[in-house]
C-alpha cells in the first residue's frame, strides 16, 4: 500500500491539499499521513517562559488542524494517521518522508506564512529539492 504524506498548515492550501489527497488515495488505495510543523524558534527578546507558552499555542493550533483534516480524510473512508512534529518545516518534512518511507508528499506552494519564503527560501521548495519521493506542490 502506497503512502502519502499530506503537510498542512491550516492556510487556505491546507483545504485543497486534502481535497487533492483524497482523490488520490481513493484512486489508489493509499495511506494517508497528515503531518504539522510547529516551527521551533523563539523570537529574540522573548523570555524563555514566552517562548514557552508561544510553543504551547502552537502546538495546540496543530493539533485543532489536524484534528480537522483526519475527519476529513476518515469521512471519505481513508485510512489515515497524524503526526505533530517540532523544526525547521522543510526539513522535518524531508526527515519525517525518508523515516517513513513515503510514495508522495502532497504540500502546498505557500502557507499561512507566505512573506517569509523572501528571507529563508519557501518550504515547498525545498522539499522539492531533497524529498526522497516525488512531491505535488498544491497553489
Amino acid at each position: 500500500m502506497q503512502k502519502i504524506l499530506v503537510c498542512i498548515d491550516g492556510s487556505e492550501i491546507s483545504e485543497r491539499i486534502i481535497s487533492k489527497a483524497v482523490e488520490k488515495a481513493k484512486k489508489d488505495g493509499s495511506k494517508i499521513i497528515v503531518l504539522y510543523v510547529v516551527e521551533d524558534f523563539c523570537p529574540i527578546g522573548l523570555a524563555e517562559v514566552d517562548c514557552k507558552t508561544i510553543r504551547e499555542l502552537l502546538i495546540k493550533e496543530g493539533k485543532n488542524i489536524i484534528d480537522s483534516a483526519v475527519n476529513k480524510f476518515k469521512s471519505q473512508g481513508l485510512e489515515v494517521n497524524s503526526v505533530i512534529k517540532e523544526g525547521r518545516p522543510a526539513d522535518v518534512i524531508i526527515d519525517f518522508a525518508k523515516e517513513e518511507k513515503v510514495d508522495e508528499i502532497f504540500i502546498g506552494s505557500h502557507g499561512k506564512h507566505g512573506a517569509k519564503k523572501f528571507f529563508q527560501g519557501s518550504v515547498s521548495s525545498r522539499v522539492v529539492e531533497g524529498a526522497p519521493c516525488p512531491v505535488t506542490v498544491i497553489k
